[in-house]
């Protein structure tokens, strides 16, 4: 059976703070030098392909995964490793949780917090059966870790859920949960 990759939710955005780009380029490289695969979602800005460069830079593979209309628009890193065409977003994170065996979401907008809700909700449902990590880098996820704290204790989740994804300060922190046995709720 083919070794599955590791799942980098990230920003598509170049315009923010240059402090993140080193942080996500130690994620790509570190899953590299572990000896997986980069999956993500293939792009050629911001966190996405600093994520990219690093693992290729370290002599890994990384797997871009895009939607048809993104392609078209040469959305596309032009280092991958492999690029897999899907027809719409969904395919796309369903192709990506299918590709992986750990997911790691690195500061991003929207389409980040999508993937990553996505998957620990499928997580909770027993659909992935890898590990969520949030990494907070520079305490970007701070806000939503509190928020997330306040759903539970106001009860709006199950008991247990805050098990469901662990949280990292550094990429190594990140990379070692990723890959740690893992232990989902019931």
């Amino acid at each position: 059976m083919e070794r599955k990759g590791i799942a980098v939710y990230c920003a598509s955005s170049a315009d923010i703070d240059k402090t993140y780009f080193a942080t996500a380029r130690e994620i790509g490289r570190g899953i590299a030098l572990r000896g997986y695969d980069v999956v993500c979602g293939g792009g050629c800005m911001g966190l996405m392909a600093a994520v990219i460069d690093g693992a290729l830079e370290a002599g890994g593979n990384a797997i871009g995964v895009l939607p048809r209309f993104m392609m078209e628009r040469n959305w596309n890193h032009q280092g991958l490793s492999r690029t897999i065409v899907t027809e719409s977003m969904h395919e796309r994170k369903e192709c990506m949780a299918s590709l992986s065996c750990a997911a790691i979401a690195l500061p991003g907008g929207v389409g980040t917090l999508d993937e990553l809700f996505e998957i620990i909700t499928w997580r909770q449902l027993g659909l992935y059966d890898g590990n969520v990590v949030i990494l907070d880098d520079h305490g970007f996820y701070s806000p939503l870790l509190n928020h997330l704290q306040h759903t539970d204790e106001q009860h709006f989740m199950r008991h247990g859920s805050r098990t469901l994804w662990k949280v990292a300060e550094t990429h190594e922190e990140a990379l070692d949960l990723a890959l740690t046995d893992n232990e989902l709720i019931n």
